[in-house]
């Protein structure tokens, strides 16, 4: 049953394959019209598979220094608009979905209203990357975790994204100026960045266009440092993976990663924020079976 007081948001840019995606998932579990899309740029592509969302599009901003910050400064400022209206705001880039385990249940939002109270709530994060020694490209016309079937630790995909009271986000959302640190263990941030090495070198070119000038010539300080990685870096961090080696059998509690967490939990007086210790590995471990279906 769907509940209409909870809102669903993303801000795209010629992302049809992660949108067309994005619509599908959510819309099992909220009205497809609590579904808020903000397009960046009346130029920008859509999927055909919008009808009934709420899509808002805005005035591209130029590639000027700054120009990332004063888009998470106005998603801070819309995200927080919408919890006025909304018993719970959920949201962040369109490749980042937010998913229940399935021990626990099917349906992450009800688990959300029924069984946490918290303002804000980081789920935990797991990287989904494409083992290009152990898989195949991806085929559209298949589920996503048919194909994929590893993922790794990233703490920084860990975001503050489930909201019930406004908050103001850091540079790509992953610290919050909320002081109190949810991190829960039940529900995962599916991050598919690393999703196929074709899909992201193509994203790569169209953040590259982005960040550029009229003359092909890229702005300093438009984005974080991951905007300004060359072809040839971003296919470099696929083969991080297979270097590694073998996926490591792990409990996906992670106990040691949440103490970790716990224990570096502080406040950046530098950025005004709340934030705790990044935790990156480069081995990959296996995505229990029980996730199959999700999407």
């Amino acid at each position: 049953m769907f509940n209409d007081k909870v809102a669903v948001w993303t801000m795209v840019r010629n992302e049809n394959f992660f949108l067309r995606l994005w619509v599908d998932y959510y819309s099992r579990f909220v009205p497809r019209q609590n579904l808020f899309i903000l397009v960046d740029g009346a130029d920008s592509e859509l999927p055909d598979n919008l009808e009934g969302c709420t899509v808002i599009v805005l005035p591209q901003d130029d590639p000027s220094p700054g120009w990332d910050q004063r888009r998470w400064n106005f998603l801070s400022s819309f995200a927080g608009s919408l919890t006025l209206r909304y018993n719970v705001v959920i949201g962040g880039d369109v490749d980042e979905l937010v998913a229940l385990d399935p021990e626990i249940g099917s349906d992450p939002i009800r688990y959300i209203l029924e069984e946490t109270t918290a303002d804000v709530i980081a789920p935990f994060a797991i990287d989904l990357v494409h083992r290009t020694d152990l898989e195949d490209a991806f085929d559209p016309s298949r589920g996503i975790l048919e194909q994929r079937s590893f993922g790794r630790i990233n703490t920084l995909y860990s975001k503050p994204c489930i909201l019930r009271k406004p908050v103001t986000w850091s540079l790509g959302q992953h610290f919050s100026s909320n002081p109190d640190r949810v991190l829960s263990d039940k529900l995962f941030l599916f991050h598919l960045k690393y999703l196929d090495n074709g899909m992201l070198i193509e994203r790569q070119q169209e953040r590259l266009q982005q960040i550029s000038n009229p003359d092909a010539k890229m702005v300093d300080g438009v984005a974080g440092r991951g905007w300004y990685r060359t072809l040839d870096q971003i296919s470099d961090e696929l083969k991080v993976f297979a270097d590694a080696g073998p996926p490591r059998q792990v409990d996906l509690s992670f106990p040691h990663i949440h103490k970790k967490l716990r224990e570096t939990w502080a406040f950046d007086k530098q950025e005004g924020l709340w934030r705790h210790a990044t935790i990156r590995r480069s081995w990959t471990f296996p995505i229990p079976e029980r996730f199959k279906a999700l999407f």
